[in-house]
């Protein structure tokens, strides 16, 4: 089943963070993907949405914005776009290949979560708008 466009706002704030998850489940849910593809979506989302909470705005208040939607012709997919008006923010420049069979103790600090996103959505884009930091996602 095919849907349109699913767009909601969100404070900007750890307590929020399973909303936004639902919300993002249930819309990838309306989409023909498997359960699997849905659980990857949600760890690579809740990524993304747990850097803008921790980072994006530093000494103030802001909001998310996650937009939902059918991705291409086929109807089967998603893309998810994800925004803020916090600092600018490119995760894509910090997308360093992490060799994942270094010991741990030898692997730097950080960097998992933008090589995880990357791993698992078939494309991840950025781009900075009229002040907003704005990352798409998709996965088919």
């Amino acid at each position: 089943m095919e849907i349109d466009e699913e767009k909601k706002n969100f404070p900007a704030k750890l307590e929020n963070l399973h909303d936004m998850m639902v919300f993002v489940a249930e819309s990838a849910k309306k989409q023909s993907l498997e359960d699997k593809n849905i659980e990857e979506i949600i760890l690579a989302v809740e990524e993304a949405v747990a850097n803008i909470i921790k980072y994006a705005y530093p000494n103030s208040d802001g909001d998310i914005e996650i937009r939902c939607s059918p991705e291409g012709n086929s109807g089967i997919g998603i893309t998810i776009i994800i925004k803020d008006k916090g600092i600018p923010f490119n995760p894509l420049e910090h997308d360093e290949e992490i060799d994942v069979s270094a010991p741990i103790e030898e692997r730097e600090i950080g960097g998992l979560g933008i090589f995880m996103m990357q791993k698992i959505m078939d494309h991840v884009l950025y781009s900075r708008e009229n002040d907003s930091n704005i990352l798409t996602m998709t996965k088919k």
